[in-house]
């Protein structure tokens, strides 16, 4: 009888070091799987898609031509071309030949609510003016080309999390508005200087 008891004694520990093994094992999988969704979500907090606004007067100084002027409505990353319009015609220039694209200072500027701000005497920037180099050409679109409004994916490596988060932070109750826009066509980026208002 009482080897009888030993034997179930010994099967009783033997079951329960299994069913630590699998609960522990569950866990480390579990935990594995948290670590991995906490991974992704924070990839995609490391990328922002930031609305900014475009002035409705831009000059576009050319390599070795006389600047153009006029409304930038749409920024072709396949065609690699960018489309100005002024008094209801269009131009469209290749970007190889663009040095860089100005924003006049006293234009009118659309906010992504629908307000419009005038930029210079009346209407001063409410923060420091940033700059963002070695934007991919493909992460700008031009989404609303009569009130200037635009889109950029900022990321890493172009700004860090911790840029992001700032940016984030101004862009809640701030508008970034673009004051200028250079073009390297050979890496196809783009640098964008801008000022929150």
């Amino acid at each position: 009888m009482k080897a009888f008891f030993q034997r179930w004694v010994v099967a009783i520990l033997v079951m329960a070091a299994a069913l630590a093994g699998n609960i522990q094992t569950g866990i480390s999988q579990d935990a594995k799987t948290r670590n991995l969704l906490l991974a992704q979500t924070q990839i995609k907090a490391d990328e922002l898609e930031l609305a900014v606004a475009l002035p409705e007067l831009a000059e576009v100084i050319l390599k070795g031509h006389e600047p153009k002027s006029g409304r930038v409505v749409k920024i072709d990353t396949q065609g690699q071309t960018l489309s100005i319009q002024r008094g209801g015609k269009t131009a469209t220039i290749p970007l190889s030949q663009i040095q860089r694209i100005v924003f006049k200072n006293g234009a009118l500027v659309y906010r992504s609510n629908g307000l419009q701000i005038i930029r210079g005497e009346r209407d001063r920037p409410v923060g420091k003016p940033v700059t963002w180099s070695g934007i991919p050409l493909n992460t700008f679109t031009v989404k609303n080309p009569t009130q200037g409004q635009a889109v950029v994916k900022l990321k890493s490596p172009v700004v860090s999390p911790e840029q992001l988060r700032g940016i984030q932070s101004v862009a809640r109750d701030r508008q970034y508005v673009v004051d200028e826009i250079q073009f390297n066509s050979k890496q196809r980026t783009i640098t964008i200087l801008a000022k929150p208002y």
